[in-house]
C-alpha cells in the first residue's frame, strides 16, 4: 500500500551535517548561539521544502486544486511561545491530502484498491467532470471531490427515484455498462431529456408500432436531446504512477545543498552583531569619560586634557561607525 511522504529522514539529515558546525559557532559565538542558527536553518530548509513541492505540484497535476497544492505544510521551531533553544520544527503533509499525495510518491507504481480512500468499500468511481457540470450541474468542491450527498442523489435517481421538485434542466440518471478502452465497465449515465418530435409540413410525427394484442399504435414521436453521457465509472482498482518522488528527491537534496550557506550567513552575521554590541559597551565608557573629564575643566583652553579629549572623540565616532555597520 502506499505510503504519504515524511519529513523524518529529511530533518535527521539536516542534523548530521548541522552538526559539524557546532566546533567553529562555540569558538566564535557560543553554544546557545549555534542552537538558534540550527533551529533557524531547520525552519529554513523545510519552508524551501515544502514551497518546492507545491510547486512541483502545480506543474505536475493538471490544474490541481488549492486544497491539494497547500497540502505541503511545516511549522517554524522559532515560533511564538517556543523555546528558542529547542530545535523542534515540524514539517508535514496535511492528513486529508495525504490520502491522495501518498499514490503519487514511492519507487514504483501503487495500486489503489477500494475502501483505501473514500466511503466505497467495493469500487473505484471515476468521476467525468465535463458531463457532470453540463447535466447534473454538479462542481468538484474544495478537496475535488464530489460534494457531500451528491453521490447518494444519483444513486436514487438511477433506481427511479427523483425529489417532486427536479430542477430544470437536469438530465435523468441510470445505471449501466458503457465501453472503455476496449473493456465494459459498469457506470452511471446521464439520459438526454426526451421531448415531442417538431412538427413537419406533414403535420405531427408518429411512431408505428405493434403492442402485445397485435394492434398497430402510432404514439407521438419522441426523440432525444443529446446522447447519454458517462458520469461515473466504476473500476476495480487503480494503478498510479510515482509522479511526485523525483520533485520530492530533489527539494530535499537543494535544501541539504543549501545549509552550509545559511549556517555560513547565520554564523557571520552573529560574529558581526557581537562585534557590534561589544562597541556599544565601549562607546559608553568612551562617553562616560568624555564627559567626566569635562566635568573636571580638563577642555578648558590650555588644558593638557585637550589632547586626550580629541582622542576620545575620534575613538566614539569610529566605535559609532562600528555600530552603524552592525545593525
Amino acid at each position: 500500500m502506499a505510503r504519504p511522504p515524511s519529513y523524518g529522514s529529511f530533518v535527521s539529515d539536516l542534523s548530521e551535517v548541522l552538526a559539524a558546525w557546532e566546533e567553529q559557532y562555540v569558538s566564535e559565538t557560543s553554544y546557545q548561539k549555534f542552537r538558534r542558527a540550527c533551529a533557524w536553518v531547520v525552519d529554513e530548509s523545510v519552508k524551501a521544502v515544502s514551497e518546492d513541492m507545491r510547486g512541483a505540484t502545480r506543474d505536475t497535476f493538471r490544474d490541481p486544486p488549492p486544497w491539494m497544492v497547500n497540502g505541503w505544510q511545516y511549522r517554524r521551531s522559532l515560533a511564538k511561545n517556543r523555546d528558542a533553544g529547542l530545535v523542534e520544527a515540524e514539517a508535514y503533509v496535511g492528513d486529508d491530502q495525504s490520502a491522495v499525495l501518498k499514490y503519487a510518491m514511492g519507487d514504483g507504481e501503487n495500486t489503489r484498491l477500494p475502501g483505501d480512500v473514500g466511503l466505497a468499500q467495493d469500487r473505484i468511481l471515476l468521476p467525468h467532470w465535463r458531463n457532470l457540470l453540463e447535466t447534473q450541474g454538479i462542481r468538484p468542491n474544495a478537496s475535488h471531490d464530489l460534494p457531500g450527498a451528491t453521490m447518494a442523489r444519483l444513486i436514487r435517481n438511477s433506481q427511479g427515484v427523483y425529489a417532486k421538485r427536479s430542477v430544470p434542466g437536469r438530465w435523468g440518471v441510470y445505471k449501466g455498462e458503457v465501453k472503455v478502452g476496449g473493456s465494459r465497465l459498469m457506470g452511471y449515465i446521464a439520459r438526454p431529456p426526451r421531448v415531442r418530435a417538431p412538427v413537419t409540413d406533414a403535420g405531427t410525427q408518429r411512431s408505428l408500432f405493434v403492442n402485445k394484442r397485435g394492434k398497430v399504435k402510432s404514439p407521438t414521436k419522441v426523440i432525444n436531446l443529446g446522447r447519454p453521457r458517462i458520469l461515473l465509472i466504476s473500476i476495480p482498482r487503480a494503478e498510479y504512477r510515482p509522479v511526485m518522488q523525483d520533485p520530492w528527491v530533489a527539494a530535499n537534496a537543494a535544501a541539504r545543498r543549501n545549509v552550509a550557506d545559511l549556517m555560513a550567513g547565520e554564523l557571520a552575521e552573529n560574529i558581526r552583531h557581537q562585534g557590534a554590541k561589544a562597541a556599544k559597551g565601549r562607546l559608553r565608557t568612551v562617553l562616560d569619560q568624555m564627559e567626566a573629564a569635562g566635568a573636571r575643566g580638563e577642555y578648558a583652553p590650555g588644558s593638557r586634557g585637550l589632547a586626550r579629549g580629541r582622542a576620545l572623540r575620534t575613538e566614539a565616532n569610529r566605535l559609532l561607525e562600528t555600530i552603524k555597520r552592525g545593525y
